[in-house]
Order: C-alpha cells, then sequence, then structure tokens
C-alpha cells in the first residue's frame, strides 16, 4: 500500500512532467524557439503535492462512506438465491466464504458525489495553484475560478466518470489516487495546454 507521501511525490512528478509534455508540444508546433516557463513546471509540481493527500483523503470518506462492496449473509432466505451465484473460497478454518457483491447504489452515490463535488474541490485547488503567482490577488483570484471551474468541470465529464467508475469497482480505495494520477498525465497535458492559453 503506497504511503500519502509517496502517492504524493509520484502525483507530482507526473504532473510536472504532463506540463513539460504539454509546453514542448506547444513549442514544436508553433517552430519557434520559446524557453520553457519552468514555472508552470513547478506549479504543477505544487498542485500534484497538494491535491494528492486531499484526493486520498476524499477517496477514503467516499469508500467509508459509501462502501463498494457487501458481504452476503449465507444464513439469510433472501440471499441463498444470491449466494448461490457467488464464488466461495475456504477461510482459514475451512468453511467456505461468499463472495462479496458489488454495492450498485453506494458505487453510484460515489460516482455522483465525485463527480460534483469532488471534481470541483480538486479543480479549484488546481486553479489557485496555477494562478496565485501571476494574479496576486485574493479577488482576481475569485473571480478567475468563477470565470474558469464550470468549463473545466465541463471538460472532466468526457472522461473522468468512466475512470472513477473503474476506480470504484476494480481497484482497492488506497490504490485509487495513484491509478487517478497515471490516468491524468494526458487530462493535465489539457489542463496545462488550457492554462497556457488563459496566459498568453
Amino acid at each position: 500500500m503506497p504511503s500519502i507521501v509517496s502517492v504524493a511525490i509520484q502525483s507530482a512528478i507526473l504532473k510536472a512532467a504532463a506540463n513539460l509534455t504539454a509546453q514542448t508540444l506547444t513549442i514544436w508546433n508553433a517552430q519557434s524557439h520559446i524557453p520553457l516557463n519552468w514555472a508552470r513546471v513547478v506549479e504543477f509540481a505544487v498542485f500534484g503535492i497538494i491535491s494528492a493527500p486531499l484526493a486520498s483523503v476524499w477517496q477514503r470518506l467516499l469508500e467509508d462512506g459509501f462502501p463498494g462492496q457487501q458481504k452476503v449473509d449465507v444464513g439469510h432466505p433472501s440471499s441463498r438465491a444470491a449466494n448461490r451465484s457467488l464464488e466461495s473460497a475456504p477461510n482459514a478454518k475451512g468453511k467456505t466464504m461468499p463472495k462479496p457483491q458489488l454495492n450498485w447504489p453506494n458505487i453510484f452515490i460515489k460516482l455522483v458525489l465525485d463527480q460534483t463535488i469532488g471534481q470541483f474541490l480538486i479543480n479549484v485547488v488546481f486553479l489557485i495553484c496555477t494562478n496565485s503567482a501571476r494574479l496576486q490577488s485574493w479577488p482576481l483570484l475569485v473571480q478567475e475560478i468563477h470565470l474558469r471551474i464550470f468549463g473545466i468541470i465541463w471538460a472532466s465529464w468526457k472522461v473522468w466518470p468512466w475512470v472513477a467508475l473503474v476506480n470504484f469497482i476494480w481497484v482497492p480505495v488506497e490504490w485509487r489516487v495513484l491509478v487517478a494520477s497515471l490516468v491524468g498525465f494526458g487530462w493535465n497535458i489539457f489542463l496545462s495546454i488550457l492554462s497556457m492559453r488563459e496566459k498568453t
């Protein structure tokens, strides 16, 4: 199980690498000799360091509040039909225990919460990390968040609901942030290009 520190470091590296990739592609497509903006790379690294622990806590809260699996009571009459379809494995005492079932209502609730509240929070953090040094004013930063947050969330819904669904169904909670960071490499390239356009 990865620690919060290791997840934060990995997230920072991936986000910084995504920004470097985006800048390199932009310079190459423009056929210009503009130097790399290392301040932007640092901004994305800081975003990775801050967002990874927040995302870990968020995923744990979702899983604790709405467990994705439910154990079937083998002795309960209403569970017998379901039990016949479960793969059983012997426990330490040699008894067979039913395989946990997916709790689809909880998975749906987690998906909705993650793609609304979760997306709002993480993208507010992104906008703060990538605009604070440039704006240097809280009212201007709030205005920037107000102008851009819902456009970013709308774009994220084309990708992240599917990633979240895979995470909730198959990935253990302690690995979800790392999986999202790996998938998010491409997404952070998009965010990097978007942030560069906004700053030009």
